[in-house]
């Protein structure tokens, strides 16, 4: 559960300051830090960051977004307004989906690394204690 919140904290702060592009660094933090099914975990965690921001938009402005809804569904070919989150949410996962299968790739490169430098860490804090 904690690598879902991290993941979806990661791709809601990437999202909002650098674009809906980059939501996919959270699908890779939630990816890192699975050992199984880390696709899944980016998929639920990109996903679900998009759908809160789905949701925002109903919340804030519910008439225009409605509208919006309405002449993106007709630009698309007469497709139900309805069915536009539904494909937005659909995308974000497919995007975490690929991030997290990255980042489950990334791992085993990174997590020797990752242990020296917590070594080299925890070496430093029982030096600085004494």
């Amino acid at each position: 559960m904690i690598r879902i919140l991290i993941g979806l904290g990661t791709a809601i702060v990437l999202h909002l300051f650098l674009g809906w592009a980059w939501s996919i660094g959270g699908g890779i933090a939630a990816g890192m830090y699975c050992r199984r099914r880390a696709w899944l975990a980016g998929g639920v965690a990109v996903g679900l960051g998009w759908a809160l921001f789905v949701a925002h938009a109903f919340i804030v402005a519910p008439e225009p977004t409605i509208r919006l809804l309405a002449i993106m569904g007709a630009m698309f070919g007469g497709l139900p307004g309805a069915l536009i989150p539904v494909v937005t949410v659909l995308v974000g996962g497919l995007l975490g989906i690929a991030g997290g299968a990255l980042g489950a790739s990334m791992n085993p490169a990174l997590a020797p690394l990752w242990n020296q430098l917590k070594s080299r860490f925890s070496q430093r804090s029982h030096s600085a204690i004494r």
